[in-house]
């Protein structure tokens, strides 16, 4: 038990100084941490694991309000729980609650008493579909990298900023079949972008890093705009890198028809109104792995 709440403090301290390279490393190693809640922990029936969960959601949303990649895994990881008992009780026609209902009840009211059946077989079950779901999550990268072929086309001029791992991959494996060109701003304060020309450079695609106060002036020549990502919102706005706001500004300026932005599912947010990207005024297209509707 105690071993389980020190990795749990942990996680939640290598969140606060930003500790994980990547957010793909963070939603790995949240899946981790809740195979072994699921695992180690002791509970006799899913109301008790759903506690569980539920504790570590709500103490990252307290401590750390704007990481919503770790909520997302442990949502998705209440959804399993969820649809695992109601498989073992053979009430998939409307048995139990739905994740909402789970997710906004009161822990202290009568809502969570349908969870109460002891099943032998469920831990199991739950074990096998986290695992399922982790390999889904280590997937995610390579499984929109392989879409570069159909969305970028030969000689083209690319525009991105910032360095993300998913556009790189995207650009890297395009680059095996065409030949174009990437412009990269480079992220200031934290200058990312300096990491991401070099890495395109070495992989052999034609590289230009700019200062950011070139965006502008560069756009006019740009066929595409292609960003990372840290948060999609329900209103279709993102929370990404620096830099990327007035990259939309230009590429709405210079009616850019194309611009990209590479997710996965573990980013997505059901709720939040705050935008600090996306004015394009152009319809952006998520690049999503075959596992999102």
């Amino acid at each position: 038990m105690g071993n389980i709440e020190e990795q749990e403090m942990e996680f939640i301290k290598k969140l606060r100084f930003e500790a994980f390279e990547t957010e793909q490393v963070k939603a790995e190693e949240s899946l981790a941490l809740l195979e072994k809640i699921v695992a180690d922990q002791h509970w006799e029936n899913a109301r008790d694991l759903l506690s569980l969960l539920r504790n570590v959601q709500n103490s990252v949303e307290a401590k750390m309000k704007w990481e919503t990649t770790p909520c997302n895994i442990v949502k998705r990881a209440i959804k399993l729980v969820i649809d695992e008992y109601n498989t073992c009780r053979r009430a998939g026609d409307g048995g139990g609650q739905s994740l909402f209902q789970f997710v906004s009840a009161d822990p202290a009211s009568e809502d969570l008493t349908d969870y109460t059946q002891v099943l032998p077989e469920l831990r199991d079950r739950i074990l096998e579909s986290v695992s399922e779901y982790k390999s889904e999550v280590e997937q995610s990268v390579e499984l929109i990298a392989v879409q570069g072929e159909s969305k970028i086309h030969s000689d083209e001029v690319i525009m991105t900023c910032g360095f993300c791992p998913m556009v790189l991959a995207f650009l890297t494996h395009a680059a095996k079949r065409r030949k174009f060109h990437v412009i990269v701003a480079e992220g200031a304060p934290k200058y990312d972008g300096h990491k991401m020309a070099k890495s395109l450079s070495s992989s052999g695609i034609q590289t230009t890093l700019i200062q950011d106060v070139a965006i502008f002036s560069m756009m006019s020549r740009v066929n595409k705009v292609i960003i990372g990502t840290r948060t999609v919102l329900s209103n279709g706005g993102i929370r990404t890198f620096v830099g990327a706001a007035p990259l939309a500004d230009a590429a709405k300026f210079y009616s850019n028809p194309d611009a990209y932005v590479c997710v996965s599912k573990c980013k997505s947010r059901a709720q939040g109104t705050a935008l600090e990207h996306h004015r394009t005024g152009n319809a952006v297209n998520l690049l999503l792995g075959p596992d999102i509707p």
